[in-house]
């Protein structure tokens, strides 16, 4: 019954539509659990409108078979898989249902997908898992690399979510997570260690081989630009206009197309506050040209105040020229802090 909501939903889109969609992204979850009738029915109504520029799907590595090789002859042309770690102790911190072995054999299977069809992949890796060393981290992409060379990697940094089996075991001293001076020495090591494998870095926590090979899908989120989202859980997009649906699976499944979810209209300061955090995150940061288009007002004259703090504090933060304001590594380290001090300037 979910998926039968899900292609319903779906096929109402599909329908008012006259364009392909730019780019499709089949995830947020693990959509290695639903059929390959329903993953194939999705991909026949994507193209019933055109090829796409990118067609993503991620996995989990446990979910990941020889089946889905269909997927790609009907055109998905982007794999994504969240290995985490290859180290089977931190592994088992994160809590993660997948094994070594376990792991190595989905990135055997995405290699050979990999060698079939004209497809990109993508793993994702976890770094500061409490006991974690650099060396450890440095081990797991080097372990990557040599095994499958993907065109991207996403590094995201382990935060402790409120709630799960992690965060307890925090709580109660049975974990001890790495210190804020320690992630940084670790994520600095990480960065300069993929910079030299030849992965440039183009957001905080995505790095690709080529501008080409950068997922397109995620950065019409970093730009602001329009997406659909459908699904529980789902957000999406379009002008000032957010559609969230706060269904559980179990309450998605029950409920008529489309009603789980809610709208709600973002004024012109929240859109402008989003800009900055989710611009901010990416090495080509906010366009002037584009921020000007879309508030009707200069990006440095509007912070200049913050901007000149900015510098006086520490020249090597930002990279600020005519067209863009970026931050650099050292930047992202403390991009918080940078947002909300950006942010004093929107009031």
């Amino acid at each position: 019954m979910y998926e039968k909501v899900l292609l319903q939903e779906l096929k109402a889109i599909v329908d008012i539509r006259k364009a392909p969609f730019e780019t499709v992204y089949i995830g947020g979850g693990n959509p290695g659990l639903a059929s390959l009738t329903a993953l194939t029915e999705i991909l026949e109504m994507i193209h019933s409108l055109g090829t796409p520029k990118e067609l993503s799907i991620e996995m989990n590595p446990e979910s990941l078979h020889g089946g889905h090789a269909q997927l790609f002859e009907q055109g998905l042309s982007r794999l994504s898989i969240g290995i985490e770690s290859l180290a089977v102790n931190h592994l088992r911190t994160l809590g993660r249902h997948a094994t070594r072995e376990t792991n190595l054999r989905a990135m055997n299977l995405a290699n050979e997908f990999h060698k079939s069809y004209p497809i990109q992949l993508n793993f994702d890796l976890m770094t500061c898992i409490p006991g974690q060393t650099i060396a450890d981290a440095l081990s797991d992409i080097d372990t990557l690399i040599d095994l499958s060379a993907p065109e991207h990697i996403s590094l995201y940094n382990l935060t402790v979510e409120e709630g799960t089996i992690l965060a307890k075991e925090v709580a109660n001293g049975t974990l001890q997570v790495i210190d804020e001076d320690q992630q940084a020495e670790m994520l600095s090591a990480c960065w300069a260690h993929l910079a030299q494998l030849g992965y440039n870095q183009y957001e905080i926590s995505n790095f690709s081989t080529t501008a080409a090979t950068r997922c397109k899908h995620n950065e019409r989120y970093w730009r602001l630009q329009d997406y659909i989202g459908i699904g529980p859980s789902a957000a999406g997009t379009i002008g000032n206009i957010r559609a969230t649906s706060d269904a559980t699976i179990e309450t998605y499944r029950r409920a008529p197309s489309f009603a789980s979810y809610t709208l709600e209209t973002m004024d012109r300061l929240t859109l402008m506050n989003e800009q900055l955090l989710m611009g901010l995150r990416t090495t080509d940061g906010i366009d002037k040209e584009a921020w000007l288009a879309r508030y009707g007002v200069n990006f440095d004259q509007l912070c200049e105040a913050e901007i000149a703090f900015l510098e006086q504090q520490d020249p090597v933060l930002i990279h600020n020229t005519e067209n863009n304001f970026a931050l650099t590594s050292s930047g992202f380290m403390v991009l918080d802090a940078i947002v909300l001090k950006l942010s004093q300037a929107l009031v």
